[in-house]
């Protein structure tokens, strides 16, 4: 089996730099860029890959709820040099903390609420410039 250069540095952390036909990864000229934050509960029980598919249930229902907002629309059309960031929350307050953060500075969000438990798992932002939504969240870690 055979992998593709960007497959290969995907898998080591890194970005791919290839983009499709007539894409072109959008960045503004003082270098800003969208990119989505996740934040994951790190107190939640389970296996990681249980803990993992949280992020992902909180980034489909953000991206499909505001599927016609422009980041949107703009941060999924460069689908191969999206620009992600997991982060780890302690437990479900700070989770409800970064919310309100989000809420009091008007940006979109969406929270996972893993059923039947009925357990806020997951925050998922709209894609944003970094310099709008960064200076919110840099203060937590990276999820381990």
């Amino acid at each position: 089996m055979t992998t593709s250069k960007s497959f290969r540095t995907a898998l080591r952390g890194g970005a791919s730099d290839e983009v499709s036909p007539g894409e072109a990864p959008k960045q503004e000229a003082n270098g800003d860029y969208l990119v989505q934050y996740v934040l994951i509960r790190k107190d939640l029980p389970w296996p990681a890959g249980s803990v993992v598919a949280q992020g992902c249930h909180a980034v489909t229902k953000a991206l499909w709820e505001y599927k016609e907002h422009q980041n949107v629309i703009d941060y999924c059309g460069q689908i191969n040099s999206m620009h992600k960031v997991v982060l780890g929350v302690k437990d479900r307050k700070q989770l409800e903390k970064f919310a309100g953060r989000l809420e009091e500075a008007g940006l979109l969000h969406c929270i996972w609420v893993e059923q039947p438990e009925d357990t806020p798992t997951a925050l998922a932002t709209l894609p944003y410039p970094k310099s709008t939504i960064g200076p919110l969240l840099k203060k937590l870690p990276l999820l381990q």
